[in-house]
């Protein structure tokens, strides 16, 4: 789902490297083996198979960022899949972030810069990495609908210091440059998803000169990253690449789609977001004609003279990878209900309120701005269910989220409503089809008054909506720049959360030191890991979200 996660990135340490300090470096470094960690001295200078790169060194972790794993996909490479970096010989500065893939300004971290040369990823790894204390290593896919968003929003440094882990964050081509088809084009719908195993391969090749081990690598996405995780589990390609995810906040089957007001609600619980080849590649042709560019002699050659700009005014257009493809084969859904997909352990979870974000910056505006009544209530529900509204609203009543405030009580039905049907019942589901071949820890985030970096109108009760979590896993910035900070109770939950994310790294099960206990998932036993400030436990999370309803509701 597309969110509002608009934020840059937090400050690096010690970013700025003089021209005699980065002299100073390189006369100070040592040749070193092939295959061995190398760096300088102070470990700030870090020699890849693609070159060298001189990053920063804090007190408790280096980082790396901005580093090409693949080449610039653009000219005659735009729609291609990823092509091997050009080796360099000089150290490269590796100090800040590289551009975020072309994408509008919705989801923009502030001050970055746009471009189809993204193909970068940032490396944070305890100070105390290397090839004889090597760390676990966790590959972060970031979200927004897979048309928008960008590794370097998300600061690691938390995550790899206390959990003793090698933190990598990837971009990924988006939208239309990531998931654009057209007829007889090679990997078709399907870059973005090749960038995703293009990255992986370079931290294999390239784990151990950080000091990760490439042999125990955990994949976790939040949102489009936890779909995009998804796909990699069914992913041929992807086979090898990771042995353990984390799926936060997405199904990997059942994308029920977010109900605007004045739609119809879709007439299956199983439908799904994934789009054919033949889907995808109609498209693209369709696109071309409108480009000018269908019945060329060179559709393609046509399109890729066409600027940036252009193209991105029609990037919302390809929000989905294409299956029936060699990258994809089948539609994830059906993978992963069938038993066809890499049988690894696995963490998936959701926050409490996933749908008050999308209700607070979509569906409100939508009618309005203000506050919904309840009679828009009636009306929104009518026009969505027809003549199962009046029981859908007998299960989500307004007076029962009068709490908050009665004025914001028929939204946070709403609210309530998509939550339960379009994320954490389709989670749940997913949580039992994986639990019957491969260990399972399913989660729920549940903080009330979690951290928000999106816009809500004042007043609104966020809980703990959609993306909130990953305030308590990484260092974030609110839209105008400003960190988001975290209360006392919000560190300790943060401390734990961090500690079972890592735990799992470690050895494939969520056992934190001090932490409470974690039963894993079994398909009817609806054990869920409620994690809030105020308790750390059980619960059954089928009931609480109204699932039984939902299995056969519309």
């Amino acid at each position: 789902m597309t969110t509002n996660e608009n934020m840059r990135n937090a400050a690096r340490i010690g970013i700025a490297a003089s021209a005699g300090v980065l002299a100073a470096a390189l006369t100070a470094a040592p040749a070193l083996a092939a295959g061995s960690p190398r760096t300088a001295e102070d470990g700030r200078l870090v020699t890849t198979t693609s070159g060298p790169v001189l990053g920063t060194v804090g007190s408790d972790v280096r980082e790396f960022s901005g580093i090409p794993y693949a080449a610039p996909p653009v000219g005659a490479l735009r729609w291609t899949p990823p092509r091997p970096a050009t080796p360099w010989s000089q150290p490269r500065d590796a100090t800040k972030p590289g551009p975020v893939c072309a994408q509008g300004p919705y989801n923009k971290p502030v001050g970055s810069t746009v471009s189809e040369d993204c193909l970068t990823l940032n490396v944070t790894a305890p100070r105390d990495a290397s090839a004889a204390r090597k760390k676990p290593v966790m590959v972060f896919l970031h979200g927004g609908d897979l048309t928008t968003g960008s590794g370097s929003q998300f600061e690691p440094r938390r995550m790899a210091a206390r959990g003793d882990a090698v933190v990598v964050t990837v971009n990924y081509r988006l939208g239309i440059f990531g998931f654009f088809g057209h007829a007889g084009l090679p990997g078709s719908g399907t870059f973005g998803l090749q960038d995703q195993q293009a990255a992986l391969r370079w931290i294999r090749r390239n784990a151990a000169a950080f000091g990760g081990d490439a042999r125990d690598v955990t994949l976790f996405g939040q949102s489009a990253g936890a779909k995009s995780t998804c796909a990699q589990l069914t992913s041929p390609a992807a086979k090898g690449l990771f042995g353990k995810v984390i799926i936060q906040s997405a199904s990997c089957g059942s994308f029920t789609p977010t109900l605007y007001p004045g739609q119809p609600a879709p007439t299956t619980t199983d439908s799904t977001k994934w789009r054919s080849l033949t889907e995808v590649d109609a498209q693209g042709g369709a696109l071309a004609k409108t480009l000018g560019c269908e019945g060329q002699a060179d559709a393609i050659a046509c399109l890729r003279g066409l600027g940036t700009d252009r193209l991105l005014a029609h990037t919302e257009e390809f929000g989905s990878a294409a299956y029936g493809t060699p990258t994809l084969p089948e539609d994830p859904e059906a993978a992963i209900r069938a038993g066809r997909f890499t049988k690894v352990p696995v963490v998936i979870g959701h926050t409490r309120d996933e749908g008050r974000m999308v209700t607070a910056a979509l569906v409100n505006p939508a009618i309005g701005g203000t506050p919904m009544t309840e009679q828009r209530y009636v009306e929104l529900t009518d026009q969505a269910y027809g003549a199962r509204a009046a029981e859908v609203r007998r299960h989500y009543p307004p007076s029962a989220y009068t709490a908050a405030g009665a004025q914001w009580a028929p939204a946070l039905a709403w609210a309530a409503i998509e939550t339960d049907r379009t994320t954490v019942c389709p989670v749940l589901r997913d949580a039992d089809a994986i639990a019957r071949r491969t260990p399972v820890h399913a989660y729920e985030f549940a903080d009330p008054d979690a951290p928000t970096w999106t816009a809500f109108p004042a007043g609104f009760p966020a809980g703990a909506s959609h993306i909130s979590d990953l305030t308590l896993l990484f260092d974030v910035n609110r839209p105008d720049g400003t960190p988001v900070t975290l209360s006392a109770a919000q560190r300790r939950l943060a401390a734990t959360m961090i500690g079972y994310w890592t735990a799992f790294a470690h050895g494939g099960t969520p056992v934190a030191d001090g932490a409470p206990g974690w039963a894993p998932y079994a398909p009817g036993a609806r054990h869920v890991q409620t994690l809030a400030p105020a308790r750390i436990g059980g619960v059954d999370d089928a009931t609480e979200h109204q699932c039984a309803f939902w299995k056969n509701a519309r």
